[in-house]
């Protein structure tokens, strides 16, 4: 027969045992949940919809500004003026404006380095910035080709990894925003984490997405979703697109399709056709450029990841050697960090010190 002491004891020990677990069973589901939450989130990042104080564009393009600007400086008022010519087409080169470009400006910087000038550094950093204002001010950055009897479509455009999706959210916000109704297409139907974070973006903007599960064919969703927005009345239609290497004509050959379907439905449409560009992508960004506007004829281009770059002369090179307007340009991870392309204010952040 056991001893009633330790009968006493075991009866204690598991009624502190029922105790602890009772205690400490919402603590750890709550950590369940919190680490279930922080690994889906991992999978889609959460879009930021806050409107934070508005930054300068100068600060936002620091990098830029103190790499060309402080190099120019630095060749200019060298020691050895017979290389300064040299040092700054490599700087130019370097920047990502663009060959043909570089070779005009150039031709500006020796005539400006003849004349021997006392602030030569000045002088040569002013001509640039009048050239450059030359190159962007006859196109209309503003300009966007509403539809005014039937939705707005846009086809947006890009290789993996540009910051497309994101871009495409921040886009439906800010018209929302403005009250026009949206409808999101989500033609990357290669990739299951552009259709979730589309998701995510379009109930943080309270705009429709249209991502249906029994089409797989990515001009199949464009065009059903064209059809919906303009038998619902739509104002706007942002036809998203699976990442895409301008090397790949199978792929390329796949938005021509899309341009084609949709026309079935409003013959004038796409309305605007946008490419999402790298900023750090430099010349690899012209490039891109050229071949996506050689296939499908693209009427804008948004510049994203401004803030991170040195290299923010590729915006130069899309106006002077393709002739594609920067719509906007991405400089943060905030609603409002998508801003509206201001060439002067754009030079001014570069150039002024």
């Amino acid at each position: 027969m056991r001893d009633s002491h330790a009968d006493a004891l075991i009866g204690l020990l598991i009624f502190i045992g029922v105790l602890i677990f009772a205690i400490a069973t919402p603590f750890i589901l709550k950590a369940f949940r919190k680490n279930k939450a922080s690994v889906k989130s991992n999978e889609v990042p959460e879009p930021k919809l806050v409107e934070n104080k508005i930054i300068p564009l100068r600060e936002k393009l620091k990098n830029t500004n103190s790499s060309l600007m402080g190099r120019l400086k630095l060749a200019i008022e060298g020691e050895k003026k017979s290389e300064a010519l040299d040092q700054i087409e490599e700087i130019l080169y370097t920047s990502d404006i663009g060959p043909k470009t570089v070779e005009s400006l150039l031709v500006k910087v020796k005539a400006e380095l003849n004349k021997s000038a006392v602030q030569e550094f000045t002088q040569i950093s002013k001509n640039l910035k009048t050239e450059m204002q030359q190159i962007l001010k006859p196109f209309d950055h503003s300009k966007i080709n509403w539809n005014a009897s039937g939705p707005t479509v846009f086809l947006v455009l890009g290789v993996n990894g540009v910051g497309k999706t994101t871009t495409i959210g921040k886009l439906s916000a800010l018209w929302a925003k403005e009250g026009k109704r949206v409808i999101v297409a989500a033609g990357d139907t290669f990739r299951a984490a552009a259709s979730q974070q589309l998701r995510i973006w379009s109930e943080r903007a309270q705009v429709e997405i249209f991502a249906p599960e029994n089409t797989k064919d990515p001009s199949g969703v464009a065009y059903e979703a064209v059809t919906k927005a303009v038998n619902e009345k739509f104002d706007v239609v942002i036809l998203d697109t699976a990442g895409r290497l301008h090397t790949q004509s199978h792929l390329m050959d796949e938005l021509k399709k899309i341009k084609r379907v949709i026309t079935k439905v409003l013959p004038d449409a796409p309305h605007e056709t946008w490419i999402v560009l790298d900023a750090n992508s430099g010349q690899n960004a012209l490039i891109q450029a050229r071949e996506f506007h050689q296939a499908v004829g693209v009427t804008g281009a948004i510049v994203t990841k401004m803030d991170g770059t040195a290299k923010g002369g590729v915006i130069i090179g899309l106006h002077d050697e393709l002739g594609i307007p920067v719509k906007k340009i991405g400089v943060g991870e905030a609603l409002d960090d998508l801003r509206p392309f201001d060439y002067q204010e754009f030079l001014d952040a570069v150039f002024d010190s």
